[in-house]
């Protein structure tokens, strides 16, 4: 195999077992990459970019994604093991900076955890009330789904979600969870993608307006739509032409799709290797992505319409009738179809996504930990490996409480924005774009013995994919810095991007006393990263 090239050898088995197919990191990275939650995101922050085109946006942010997709699937294809870019990074570079990119992303994922959980209570199983009582089924279910968005609602169901998701690996390990996937992907793509893009073709804005006003009759307030433009006014609202700096800003919603659409490779170890495998389920993941987006924008737009969603962002929800919070794209979609089984599905749909995304997350960071603990970094207790499940128990145990506090953080305060994540989750990408750019030069040996040793003017076309990401991943972190609604702006939130180098810096300083400390107990850590370990 090409990672078994000189000075890169395999060590001892790891108890991890290969059990996924390509099919299974496939809709791994598309549900991980949230297209729905993602959409949902523009359209609920519409009105903070006034006169951007979603279709312009998405582009230009899967055009800044595609070359780290394409380094990832290549650097997976030769290093596919468990830990993913502390992999590639802590042998290609340097093992403080390897882990400390890790431990960054992982800390990162750990609180935007808060914001999956809080969404599938308010807009899932809150939305699902309200359209019951929308559609004329009583007050009662308007009460039952208001629930869901006070705080206690919202902390309560994000914790039982995860300690379900949890309890997924303790039962059944990867293989129950690959199958529980499988069947997510398909209800998730009719629910939160098909259903919503029919509706769209064959539903007309005036016919939306219609069932609007008369869902939100049978919520409380009559004219609801004349009433909501009336407020949206009031607070600000107006009708812009395009945007190209607002196209631009935007970019920042759509990177939380195509900056991360390559995620499986964090458990590459347990993914049977087929000569393309990486590059069908991440470069490919792009492809579908973009596919999905080009169906959803214009049809979404010609049944809601920009201006229409723009007011839901500007005016008090009170005004007309949605006293928990503006409605997410699911819940328009079933008020444009009229029925509350097109309603349902699509927000069983949706949710099936963001509730999918809980054991991916639990799973992804778990075995970041477990590599962490193989190379004696961390304590041996992560990755010690259940035999029944397959699982490291211990090390998603960890992450589940760190998920609750996370969940915990997004119900009682307003410390984090939904993508205020999104900066420090890049930062690790970059260094990982770096690392690839300088493989062939560092080790040699592992890309002449691999698919990618081919060179175009003399120049290693490992190395010039690494410099496309570095430029896609650069351009990335410079909009997140500069867009206002980021939560990272470097004008507006400068305490959050001292943070996100702060925990950067705070790996290496983890690594470098976690070094220290196996040193005195005579375990020199450098040789693991002389190696590779075994999955």
């Amino acid at each position: 195999m090409s990672s078994e090239a000189p000075g890169l050898f395999t060590r001892r088995a790891t108890g991890l077992v290969r059990e996924g197919r390509t099919r299974d990191a496939l809709f791994y990275n598309l549900l991980w990459s949230s297209v729905g939650l993602t959409f949902a995101f523009f359209w609920l922050f519409a009105a903070f970019y006034p006169g951007a085109n979603a279709m312009l946006s998405f582009l230009i942010a899967a055009a800044l994604g595609l070359p780290g997709a394409f380094l990832y699937a290549m650097l997976t294809q030769l290093m596919p093991r468990t830990g993913g870019d502390y992999v590639f990074n802590s042998r290609s570079l340097h093992p403080s900076i390897g882990f400390a990119g890790n431990f960054s992303y992982s800390f990162w994922l750990a609180v935007v955890i808060g914001v999956y959980t809080t969404y599938i209570a308010a807009y899932g199983f809150g939305a699902f009330g309200r359209m019951m009582a929308g559609f004329g089924a009583g007050d009662s279910w308007l009460s039952f789904g208001d629930w869901f968005s006070t705080r206690h609602g919202l902390f309560i169901t994000g914790t039982v979600v995860l300690i379900l998701s949890a309890a997924i690996f303790a039962f059944g390990g990867v293989r129950l969870f690959f199958k529980i996937q499988a069947v997510a992907f398909g209800l998730y793509l009719l629910g939160a993608i098909i259903v919503p893009v029919l509706v769209g073709l064959f539903t007309s804005h005036d016919t939306f307006v219609s069932n609007f006003n008369e869902y939100a009759a049978n919520l409380g307030v009559n004219d609801a739509a004349a009433k909501l433009a009336v407020s949206a006014r009031e607070l600000g609202f107006a009708p812009a032409d395009f945007s190209f700096e607002m196209t631009l800003r935007a970019v920042s919603i759509f990177w939380f799709i195509f900056g991360f659409i390559f995620s499986s490779n964090y458990f590459a170890g347990e993914i049977r290797l087929a000569k393309r495998t990486h590059m069908y389920s991440m470069p490919g993941a792009v492809a579908l992505a973009v596919i999905v987006l080009l169906c959803m924008v214009p049809t979404f737009s010609h049944v809601v319409g920009y201006d229409f969603a723009s007011q839901l962002g500007y005016a008090d929800p009170l005004a007309y009738g949605f006293a928990a919070g503006a409605p997410a794209y699911p819940e328009l979609i079933g008020i444009a179809s009229g029925t509350p089984v097109i309603g349902a599905i699509a927000i069983i749909g949706f949710t099936i996504g963001l509730l999918t995304w809980l054991p991916q997350t639990l799973m992804l960071v778990s075995r970041n930990m477990f590599a962490w603990s193989f190379d004696n970094v961390m304590p041996a207790k992560l990755s010690q490996v259940d035999p029944r499940s397959r699982s490291p128990l211990i090390a998603i145990g960890v992450m589940l409480v760190l998920s609750i506090a996370s969940t915990a953080i997004y119900s009682f305060t307003d410390w984090f924005r939904s993508v205020t994540a999104l900066l420090g989750l890049t930062l690790p990408l970059l260094v990982t774009a770096i690392a690839g750019t300088l493989l062939p030069f560092r080790h040699p040996e592992l890309v002449a013995a691999s698919p990618y040793s081919r060179k175009v003017a003399g120049i290693p076309i490992l190395t010039l994919v690494g410099v496309l990401a570095i430029l896609g991943f650069g351009g990335a972190m410079a909009i997140l810095l500069w867009d206002p609604v980021s939560g990272t702006s470097l004008r507006d939130n400068s305490g959050k991007v001292l943070l996100v180098i702060g925990v950067y810096l705070g790996g290496m300083a983890i690594w470098w006393i976690s070094r220290a400390i196996r040193k005195r107990q005579g375990i020199d850590v450098d040789l693991a990263y002389r190696e590779l370990p075994a999955a």
